[in-house]
């Protein structure tokens, strides 16, 4: 299965990079990125605050094993033009293999 899975990550998947808390280089690998598309008429890209507009779109990452979203701290994923902190990380097991990992990322401003 985890054969699979690099087989369609590096098929289909994007280069992201990894930025740990210590500030070493950063760690190309692949990553599936998709924005999480709401449906209500509630949700704003950007939200007022005192200091101005912050946003607040939302992020899913799908990526293998080794991209572990948990040990990132306070370190950020770039992508492109764009950057993401981790919001919530799990990794996700086929009995007790690691498989990939799923991850709620939040784009920094």
């Amino acid at each position: 299965m985890t054969d699979r899975w690099r087989q369609i990550l590096s098929r289909y998947g994007q280069n992201v990079t990894l930025h740990r808390q210590d500030g070493e280089e950063g760690t190309v690998c692949r990553a599936f990125l998709q924005p999480v598309l709401e449906k209500g008429t509630d949700f704003f890209q950007r939200q007022p605050t005192p200091l101005g507009l912050v946003r607040q779109d939302r992020w899913i990452c799908l990526g293998g094993p080794e991209i572990a979203l948990d040990e990132l701290g306070d370190g950020y994923i770039a992508w492109g033009d764009l950057t993401f902190t981790v919001r919530s990380a799990q990794p996700v097991y086929l009995g007790e293999k690691l498989v990939y990992w799923w991850g709620l990322l939040a784009v920094r401003d």
